[in-house]
């Protein structure tokens, strides 16, 4: 059996970025230590996003391009209506 590569072209270019979907950092820069993107935001072709290290703590921002993140797997989803940043407690 083969994979139809015309096939898996179609479904990545209507796979939906939507703020919401977590997606895994790749490449770049490792400092501060992104390791996920969290869609936070879109436009009609981009997507605003915070990044997360492997602890869960956000490290950065960053916009890309919808296609760009539709290449990456869907690694997960979060409520946008229940998340809340919270400045980290000290102590």
């Amino acid at each position: 059996m083969k994979l139809d590569k015309e096939l898996l072209k179609n479904v990545v270019a209507s796979s939906e970025v939507l703020p919401g979907n977590i997606y895994p950092a790749k490449g770049g820069r490792r400092s501060p230590g992104t390791d996920f993107w969290l869609v936070v935001s879109c436009s009609t072709h981009g997507a605003h996003c915070i990044g997360f290290n492997a602890d869960g703590e956000p490290v950065s921002t960053a916009s890309y391009l919808k296609g760009a993140l539709r290449e990456r797997p869907l690694v997960g989803r979060v409520d946008m209506e229940a998340f809340v940043l919270k400045e980290k407690a000290n102590g």
